[in-house]
């Protein structure tokens, strides 16, 4: 049986993730290898917070060739999946094209899956989960106004969601055939057309359908702004997961919270803050998701993205 090519998974954040790795990648029957969650944290380690002065391509291949080399061993495919790898937009942290680099000089041949979703609700996303990890901004002090001094640049930054930018870079690295993008609406609208492009793309072998159940669901809106709040009396500890009994009550509150207070009460928010991206971005995403739709073949429009008609036509 032919080895199955490595598998590298570098998000973006929130755009269905976490199903993909605790629901496929971390299944053998799926037809893939990856660790039990299917999230690879050893991929930070390497990859993303490693000094860049002491990068070693040959320890850092070491590290994962025990999980190649059993994938090999049992025809499936390996993975290393980890969002961070394309950056971390919610903490301020851009170094997708670093990670390329580093990925290039550790693994000899390679595929990139790339999950994409449609900008202003990406943004809404990034937010949510910046707070829901302890920030205390408001979305507008988040994603900025687009008026801010020269050497001054918000934390979340709205440019950095132009894909067709990201996917040039990957296909100009490593050829057409070995770069995949799947949008988070496929997987939503059509799961089985979702999977049957992953499948052909990473030569998997399942007869087996993924559940489909939400992994990793955020807080509701209110939830999420009352936090902003209390989020500066709980922080939460950078160290690791060993978090102080302040934290871990909030966290609890809010589950409860949103079991209780009818949905409704969010209204308000989610409205105020589409408003505010909409004022924020505009038509920004519509030229370079006109050329994601080119690159791809995915009829974005249909999808929900804003897109730009095309200048010939």
């Amino acid at each position: 049986m032919p080895e199955k090519q490595l598998l590298i998974h570098i998000g973006l954040h929130k755009t269905g993730t976490t199903w993909l790795q605790r629901r496929v990648f971390a299944d053998a029957e799926m037809g893939f290898l990856s660790t039990k969650n299917g999230q690879s944290n050893k991929a930070t380690d390497w990859f993303v917070t490693t000094d860049p002065l002491a990068f070693d391509a040959a320890r850092a291949r070491g590290v994962f060739e025990p999980m190649i080399r059993e994938a090999g061993e049992r025809g499936l495919v390996p993975v290393i999946s980890q969002e961070r790898l394309s950056s971390d937009p919610s903490f301020g942290g851009y170094y997708f094209t670093d990670v390329i680099d580093r990925l290039e000089m550790t693994f000899d041949d390679f595929r990139v899956l790339l999950t994409i979703r449609e900008q202003k609700g990406m943004l809404l996303a990034l937010y949510r989960q910046a707070v829901r990890s302890g920030g205390t901004y408001s979305l507008t002090q988040m994603i900025g106004t687009g008026n801010e001094p020269v050497g001054w640049k918000p934390t979340i930054r709205p440019e950095y969601l132009m894909y067709d930018r990201m996917i040039e870079h990957l296909r100009t690295r490593l050829g057409d055939e070995r770069v995949c993008v799947l949008p988070l609406e496929l997987m939503r609208r059509d799961p089985k057309g979702y999977m049957q492009r992953l499948l052909a793309f990473t030569g998997a072998e399942t007869s087996k359908e993924p559940g489909m159940e939400a992994e990793n669901a955020g807080l509701s809106p209110l939830a999420t702004r009352l936090s902003t709040l209390t989020n500066r009396f709980s922080r939460p500890n950078p160290l690791g997961p060993d978090q102080s009994w302040r934290l871990k009550f909030m966290r609890r509150f809010y589950w409860w919270f949103d079991r209780i207070v009818p949905k409704g009460w969010s209204n308000g928010t989610t409205k105020s803050w589409k408003s505010t991206i909409e004022r924020r971005v505009g038509a920004m995403y519509d030229e370079s998701n006109r050329c994601t739709s080119e690159l791809t073949g995915f009829d974005l429009g249909s999808m929900g993205y804003g897109v730009a008609q095309d200048k010939a036509s």
